[in-house]
């Protein structure tokens, strides 16, 4: 009986040697780590995952993967958290999972264990709000929206501590609420002062200073995007500047003739990852920004030359099949490049 004949990603595979990698397995040197803070959040150990994040902070590693190890360290141990799909139909996994970060509050009262659940908090508030236009959200989800983010200021404010990480990430998170440009900078800068090297404060940053949320125009994110690059570029190259133009590829309506975005930067930034930080999750992230500048040639040299490790969590899409689906169609596209040009050879 003749063998079915490969699926278009089948051969894209095979040609091209690729495998899939997932995200907190990119680094097997960090694994033990990895499994003991998902060990970690199965027993509830708070003060496990507090131990191991501000040994992790003192001890100022970066990873493979161009990222703190502590952030890591709170990624790994709130994964399942941080995982669930943002609707209401998992608020009842939300809300019982929340329900952790507030034992370990009351249990362990301190600055972290505050910012600790104002962040579960806040998170949870956006789920019960939605993700709809303010008009289309009903008189429940924003009653349930605000009371949620009430509780998360009063946790917060309930431990004040200027000088504490996480308080003050915390603090500079909150400051969006407010809706001023100049608030909202004013205390990043407070919280970038930590830690210059935070690739995930930033990114989170530059999706904030957008136009469409708090930013003026396109010239903040841009004027940002240089200066993290400056400030960053003894241990990144200009890196940070390729980090921050990607953190907005998935961003529905924004597209790089909206943007000031330099291509040529951020190619040069991603190559400069590359050399210090060899971790599969940067080629996927220069994969995607490139994908997001319409760059498909540099798209084809890198799937020609050097990409082959898969990493699905980096692609758009709210399911992982469809991360893998999004990750495969540019993946075909580049495909589709290469065999045009050995066609005109």
């Amino acid at each position: 009986m003749p063998a079915e004949p490969l699926s278009e990603e089948e051969q894209l595979v095979r040609d091209y040697d690729l495998y899939l990698v997932d995200l907190h397995d990119e680094i097997p040197a960090l694994v033990p780590q990895r499994d003991a803070m998902r060990a970690a959040w199965q027993r509830g150990d708070f003060e496990a995952y507090q131990r191991a994040f501000e040994a992790a902070r003192a001890g100022g590693v970066i990873a493979e993967n161009g990222k703190p190890l502590y952030s890591l360290v709170r990624d790994w141990f709130t994964e399942p958290f941080t995982a669930l799909p943002r609707n209401e139909e998992t608020l009842p996994a939300q809300e019982e999972m929340l329900n952790a970060f507030r034992d370990f509050f009351y249990r362990s009262p301190s600055p972290f264990s505050a910012a600790s659940y104002h962040d579960a908090l806040r998170t949870t508030a956006f789920v019960r709000r939605g993700t709809a236009y303010g008009h289309l959200v009903r008189a429940d989800q924003w009653r349930d929206y605000k009371t949620l983010l009430q509780e998360a200021d009063d946790v917060l404010d309930s431990h004040v501590d200027p000088k504490d990480f996480s308080w003050r990430m915390s603090d500079y998170r909150r400051s969006a609420n407010e809706g001023s440009f100049d608030v909202f900078k004013a205390r990043f800068e407070r919280a970038w002062l930590l830690d210059r090297y935070n690739v995930d404060l930033c990114q989170a940053h530059a999706r904030m200073i957008m136009p469409r949320w708090l930013g003026r125009d396109e010239q903040d994110l841009e004027d940002f995007a240089l200066r993290a690059a400056e400030l960053t570029k003894d241990r990144y190259g200009f890196g940070f500047y390729a980090l921050i133009q990607q953190a907005n590829t998935e961003v529905g309506d924004h597209e790089l003739e909206d943007t000031l975005c330099d291509p040529d930067l951020v190619k040069r930034g991603f190559e400069d990852l590359l050399v210090r930080f060899p971790a599969p999750s940067i080629m996927n992230l220069y994969a995607d920004t490139l994908e997001w500048m319409g760059d498909t040639a540099a798209l084809a040299d890198l799937l020609e030359t050097r990409f082959r490790v898969m990493v699905p969590q980096i692609w758009y899409g709210d399911t992982r099949e469809e991360k893998i689906d999004y990750l495969f169609a540019t993946l075909l596209e580049a495909a589709e490049v290469l065999e045009e040009r050995r066609a005109s050879r």
